[in-house]
């Protein structure tokens, strides 16, 4: 008998978690569906632990989208699921896909279904578990895989256009900062001899910047250090429920930032919603699911009181639009989708819009981002530049008297 700690969704499309115990994975799922619950995932944790084991590695969107789209090539002609979960662990790729594969493989020969072993791996997200469960049941396991490929495909595009963006202004701050880091701690002590010699004390300008320069020298190492373990410190306190719930609202409420946050994560939760509506999964079970996909903390916990909502009865469009956390035109793009019988297409067209969206919101922070760290670095050089001139004019000035 193993101990599980599991997630399930209740019928009104709540998640509640708990620790059971089990003979296996499968029987708790069975046990769990007896009691009225859709399970989500469960993982064994050893009998003194009260935290969930790390049985899998996470591996990237890109290489998820490239499983998931095999497995959907492999089972649509025809290959047995076993088969081709064997063949995705010997193929040559990442070796933690190849390790999921494995672990995948072993708990379909032990009986489970491949939403089964996806529940108890977590590697795979819950979106993964509800869609290859629908496929399943209606027999369209490789449109559903496909779906699947196509969602971590899209998510891996968009990291890697956020990332893209970043590269140019990153690389022009450190750049910057360290050409003025070697002409403070390498150039300005130079021309402190020219003054010890002169016996004249130096401009103020000159003096302010000596002072920094010996600063730097003398104490750099501390204020790396300093910022090192203030960046460590921020990502521990981060991981904490209640401080990262106000970060990722404070971002939210930021200008540029928060309005390319809140488009990044619309796009997410319409595409991750609109394909389980495609899929026909219970609509309170799929918002639950598509919460859960959104990263932004503050974001995915008042999405997630949407199936409540749904439970009393309210409109999935109402519910929406009274969290406050999407776009203005996002409900009435969705009100059409409800009213019409269209919903799961006009989720996935909003995510379209979205993500376009996001890209115009990219563009728009880079424009501003590089003339201000450009001018920024500029002033910070140029003062530096003419604090020396100043230097050397004085200098000149005595060696005339």
């Amino acid at each position: 008998m193993s101990r599980f700690r599991y997630k399930a969704l209740t019928g009104a499309g709540e998640m509640r978690e708990g620790v059971q115990d089990a003979d296996s994975a499968t029987a708790l799922f069975r046990s769990l569906r007896r009691q009225g619950f859709w399970p989500v995932k469960a993982v064994e944790v050893p009998q003194r632990a009260t935290a969930p084991t790390a049985l899998a590695q996470k591996f990237a969107a890109k290489d998820m989208a490239a499983f998931f789209h095999e497995l959907a090539v492999l089972t649509g002609s025809g290959i047995a699921l076993d088969r081709a979960l064997a063949l995705l662990k010997a193929r040559q790729g990442p070796r933690a896909v190849g390790l999921a594969s494995g672990r995948l493989l072993a708990r379909v020969k032990d009986g489970a279904s491949l939403a089964q072993a996806l529940a108890a791996e977590p590697a795979f997200p819950k979106i993964s578990v509800g869609l290859v469960r629908a496929g399943e049941a209606s027999g369209t396991l490789e449109a559903e895989l496909l779906r699947l490929a196509d969602i971590m495909a899209r998510a891996a595009a968009i990291r890697t256009e956020i990332i893209s963006a970043m590269v140019y202004p990153v690389i022009l701050l450190l750049t910057a900062g360290l050409a003025i880091a070697v002409i403070m701690v390498v150039v300005v002590p130079e021309f402190v001899p020219l003054f010890d010699d002169s016996g004249r004390a130096p401009p103020a300008a000159f003096r302010f910047l000596m002072a920094a320069s010996g600063a730097l020298v003398a104490w750099g190492w501390l204020a790396v250090l300093l910022i090192a373990a203030a960046i460590f410190g921020a990502r521990r306190l981060l991981r904490a429920p209640a401080p990262r719930r106000w970060w990722d609202g404070a971002k939210l409420r930021l200008p540029l930032w928060g309005t390319l946050t809140r488009d990044i994560e619309t796009a997410r939760f319409c595409r991750t919603l609109g394909t389980l509506v495609k899929a026909d999964l219970p609509l309170p079970a799929a918002v639950a699911l598509a919460a859960d996909a959104v990263a932004n903390t503050a974001m995915a916990a008042a999405l997630a009181g949407v199936a409540t909502g749904l439970r009393e009865g309210s409109r999935l469009v109402d519910r929406l639009a009274a969290t406050g956390q999407l776009p203005p035109d996002v409900p009435g793009l969705l009100r059409v989708g409800e009213e019409s019988g269209r919903l799961g297409e006009m989720l996935l067209r909003q995510a379209d819009m979205s993500e376009a969206a996001m890209r115009t919101s990219i563009a728009r922070l880079l424009a501003i981002m590089v003339p201000v760290i450009t001018l920024c670095l500029g002033v910070v050089v140029a003062g530096i530049v003419t604090s020396l001139l100043v230097a050397i004019l004085s200098v000149n000035n005595l060696a005339v008297q």
